[in-house]
């Protein structure tokens, strides 16, 4: 099982945003020497709830302070950028980074955020599937022609082309079954968010995007790799006892859901595609309604070593690959956050590192 930290540089009430930013920069290298395998960040705009607006810059920087450290995109909102422009930023970290660089891909869902980049969110699922097809053109060709329904592009050399050949591995984060369907017939890993969602649905999940992958016709090996590299994120928090990390974890957590459902609003905002309108405000109910008592129990990673280690065995046995820890949420202290990764780093996740092979 590999272990990643998670960074979506939170401003609550009173934060800086130069030493937010400034501060989650210094856990991300520090996590090498912890012996964590990856850093994830995320894409987000006009919020408190994330000020990661510039992830590309964020992974640059890391790689530039770290040997080993791989760095993946939880994710790139795709709709938001040109896809030749994309293809060549991200060509060029992967180059940077000696190939230490996944590209996660999702389609965004703030209304804030699709009015600010002026997408229709109504086209945002089109605009993913052809923009990826651009990326792709962009990455191996010599030359890339394009006539689509967003772009048009008639035969331009595009460079650099990524040190990863054929391309830099890509990733999905998947909340529905059409995205679902298409990241398996696509052949990528998929990417969970654990943050609120109890086991059980995200098995399903899973189960949806086996199904998918065998139903496209993947060979056996392809299957067991992607469903190897499935990543589910958590909010994780360590500390000598239960008590102590309960009681230190609950406020920033009741201030992250209610940041997170203030990120999704849409007052003040223009008219925006109706049945859009109507699953954003589906989401930010069932957020209202999320209550800490059930969050503890069905899906934070919140306590003990010895609670932590038990949580993670659980998802270790569903299936889980890669573990990523939002470690830094909510306006935890930085000093409680360093420790929470120590703890975990020295109490947790030797448990499920594989031992060295005897000498024979």
């Amino acid at each position: 099982m590999k272990f990643g930290t998670y960074y979506f540089l939170q401003r609550p009430p009173g934060a800086r945003e130069a030493d937010v930013i400034r501060n989650e920069v210094d856990l991300m290298v520090w996590s090498e020497s912890l012996g964590y395998d990856s850093v994830w960040l995320t894409e987000h705009h006009f919020a408190d709830y994330g000020i990661s607006s510039a992830p590309s810059v964020l992974a640059s920087a890391v790689f530039s302070r770290t040997e080993r450290l791989h760095v993946g995109l939880a994710v790139y909102v795709l709709p938001f950028h040109d896809p030749i422009r994309f293809a060549e930023e991200t060509a060029t970290l992967d180059i940077l980074s000696g190939g230490r660089l996944t590209v996660g891909l999702g389609r965004g869902n703030r209304p804030a955020e699709f009015v600010g980049y002026r997408v229709p969110p109504e086209e945002s699922r089109a605009r993913f599937e052809e923009a990826v097809e651009v990326v792709l053109k962009a990455w191996t060709r010599d030359r890339v022609e394009h006539a689509g329904r967003y772009w048009q592009i008639p035969g331009i050399p595009v460079h650099p082309h990524p040190l990863t050949r054929p391309h830099p591995p890509l990733a999905v984060a998947v909340n529905s079954p059409e995205t679902i369907a298409w990241t398996a017939r696509q052949g990528y890993r998929m990417l969970s968010s654990g943050l609120a969602t109890p086991l059980p649905r995200n098995l399903e999940n899973r189960a949806r995007y086996e199904a998918e992958l065998r139903a496209a016709g993947h060979d056996a090996a392809t299957i067991a790799r992607l469903l190897g590299q499935w990543t589910v994120t958590k909010h994780v928090y360590v500390a000598p006892t239960d008590a102590e990390a309960q009681a230190d974890a609950r406020g920033p957590e009741e201030w992250f859901l209610d940041a997170f459902r203030r990120s999704l609003h849409t007052d003040g905002l223009p008219a925006l595609d109706p049945e859009f309108t109507a699953r954003t405000e589906r989401m930010r109910a069932d957020i209202g309604a999320l209550r800490w008592e059930s969050l503890l129990r069905d899906a934070l990673l919140i306590g003990s070593p010895a609670t932590v280690r038990a949580r993670v065995a659980e998802l270790q046995a569903a299936g889980v690959g890669e573990l990523v820890c939002w470690t830094s949420f909510g306006g935890l202290p930085l000093d409680k956050v360093r420790r929470s990764m120590q703890l975990f780093a020295r109490e947790v996740m030797p448990a499920f590192r594989a031992a060295p092979a005897a000498a024979g």
